[in-house]
């Protein structure tokens, strides 16, 4: 089930929205000639949690950027997670925060974009995946005690979300489609809002995706525990499309890591991905992720 899910494109529903979004004319010269500086750049975001409540929160940081580029900068928060994969490689899209499974596949299988930057939280450029549970659940304590559970995993193509939690069942020879009873619940915010309601029995998430629902759930941190984590994994990307110069791509990842040295920025990348510093990155960081998925045997199409 999950595996044809990840291979999916996108719906005719996204593709009508990406259709609709972007510069008017992206096509460019050919291969090898940089097309010239756009005059108005989309930055495009994937669903961690509701997307209106993103897009509003993402909406500053758009119009920080278009104040460091000089030209108008909107802001696209897709529907999926591989809507924003197609919108970058049919250039309706120009930047995205692309998490490190949809950049391996954007990078390795479409083509399509190069990586700018990496977030960092607390100093680190690596978060994990982590299993929550209910506190009052005292039927589950380790991982081989989900087996025959209800799991809210987020999406198919999510690292923390499915990828990497679906590889450390592997390890434990649990089968994630078949040992447990899935579902894919949208986002991160939706799965521990399914473990608060009662509606499955274990969640996967970032660590610490509890931060994300803290206002609308004061207490999370004490109804919803972790009690499994993932190895390390390289934090989400600000990925730009193929088709700029060098020189373009250096000005917009320079703008990114200007911003985020404001109080503003870092205030606004807490709100949206709960990250406080953007670096500059390198393809080869994402070796591990491409392991991860060779693992899982998923091969996007």
């Amino acid at each position: 089930m999950f595996k044809k899910t990840f291979a999916v494109g996108m719906t005719l529903a996204l593709a009508a929205t990406l259709v609709g979004c972007g510069s008017d004319d992206k096509k460019g010269g050919d291969a090898n000639t940089p097309e010239k500086d756009p005059e108005k750049l989309t930055v495009g975001f994937i669903p961690s949690q509701n997307a209106e409540n993103l897009s509003a929160k993402a909406k500053p940081l758009g119009d920080l950027l278009s104040k460091e580029l000089g030209i108008p900068v909107e802001v696209q928060v897709t529907t999926n997670f591989n809507g924003l994969v197609e919108g970058m490689a049919a250039k309706k899209v120009d930047v995205g925060f692309l998490n490190p499974i949809n950049y391996v596949f954007a990078h390795d299988k479409k083509k399509a974009v190069k990586v700018l930057l990496q977030t960092e939280r607390n100093g680190a450029d690596y978060y994990r995946a982590m299993f929550v549970k209910r506190a009052d659940n005292k039927d589950i304590n380790k991982l081989e005690d989900i087996k025959g559970k209800k799991v809210a995993f987020v999406d198919a193509s999510s690292a923390a979300g499915y990828i990497y939690p679906a590889v450390m069942m592997k390890d434990l020879k649990l089968n994630p489609e078949t040992d447990v009873k899935p579902t894919l619940a949208g986002g991160h915010d939706k799965a521990m809002m399914a473990l608060l309601r009662g509606d499955v029995d274990v969640a996967t998430v970032f660590e610490d995706a509890r931060d994300t629902i803290l206002k609308e759930v004061p207490d999370v941190k004490e109804k919803l525990v972790p009690f499994a984590y993932s190895d390390k994994i390289p934090n989400d990307t600000v990925s730009i499309r193929n088709g700029f110069s060098d020189e373009f791509n250096k000005k917009v990842a320079d703008a990114f890591m200007k911003i985020m040295k404001t109080d503003e920025g870092k205030k606004i990348g807490k709100e949206i991905y709960s990250f406080d510093n953007l670096v500059p990155s390198d393809d080869k960081n994402f070796d591990p992720v491409r392991k991860a998925v060779e693992t899982m045997g998923l091969e996007p199409k």
